[in-house]
């Protein structure tokens, strides 16, 4: 882990945010997730692709358990805010059906499609949100609980929309996997060839900076061999919920790297899975600011 970024050269900084330096199976293990979303979306019937917005890429999976009023588990895909789609990850579909939890995974533009301007991924991930809520809203029945996960980039967005003063209120519970919560040394990276990173983008997509705007429960986790600046940021977070007083907790995957912690989704006794499903046993309580 790096104890603090400002004292890295730019080399140093640049080793310390990419993923192929620390993740030698990246690839093999997003084809082994995308095999198995495949495999899972063939079994299930209750798919269902319905658009959130105008635009061809603003659509999401939908895939429901069949129980009235049943919670929703909203998952943000990663990717570096370039790569991904939603259809590479159903492969953890089955096991919260079985729960008796809805699963929506929303599809986003690439920020290398939008001219590097990461403002337009979070309007469309929120957009999709705030579109969920209504679809799930009901004047006869109290909300359907909406719990909000994310894994790295998508980890940083789910960070943004519970720390949105507009949607705090709407999210039950936040689970946050290998993410990335203060933009600052990431503009510095290379990830800075690809997305604007604004004075304003480094503020408003920031999360820790806007912790007082936080309602629900955090629960974070990253693997041990995760990349050096991830490992930092999701402790820098922690540390900063703990001071201000926000209920959080955090575990770690022993051995394991920024895919491989990905990986224990795909089954209930996996740890990310195991943090999931603990976050879900969380009141949501409406915290002062």
């Amino acid at each position: 882990m790096t104890p603090d970024w400002r004292g890295l050269t730019p080399a140093q900084l640049d080793a310390a945010y990419d993923q192929r330096l620390h993740a030698p199976n990246m690839a093999a293990v997003l084809a082994e997730l995308a095999q198995a979303s495949a495999q899972v979306q063939a079994r299930l019937p209750q798919r269902q692709r319905l658009a959130y917005g105008p635009q061809a890429v603003e659509a999401l999976d939908w895939y429901a358990c069949g129980q009235p009023q049943a919670p929703v588990l909203f998952f943000i895909h990663g990717g570096a805010w370039r790569n991904g789609q939603a259809k590479d990850y159903a492969f953890f579909v089955e096991w919260v059906l079985q729960a008796g939890v809805d699963v929506v995974v929303p599809d986003f533009a690439a920020v290398t499609e939008v001219e590097g301007d990461l403002g337009e991924l979070y309007r469309q991930v929120s957009l999709a949100f705030r579109w969920l809520s209504e679809r799930t809203a009901s004047t006869a029945h109290p909300m359907r609980p909406l719990h909000v996960c994310g894994h790295s980039s998508g980890a940083h967005l789910a960070a943004c929309l519970a720390a949105d003063p507009a949607l705090a209120n709407l999210v039950a519970s936040l689970t946050l996997c290998s993410g990335l919560y203060e933009l600052e040394p990431v503009s510095l990276s290379p990830r800075s060839s690809y997305v604007r990173f604004s004075p304003e983008t480094l503020h408003a997509l920031s999360p820790q900076r806007h912790l007082q705007h936080l309602q629900a429960a955090v629960t974070l986790l990253c693997g041990t061999q995760e990349s050096p600046e991830f490992a930092r940021q999701t402790q820098a977070f922690f540390q900063a919920l703990q001071a201000a007083g926000k209920p959080s907790v955090l575990s770690l995957g022993q051995g394991l790297n920024h895919f491989e912690i990905l990986q224990t989704l795909a089954t209930p006794e996996g740890l990310f899975a195991q943090c999931l499903q603990q976050a879900w046993q969380v009141p949501h309580k409406r915290l002062a600011g």
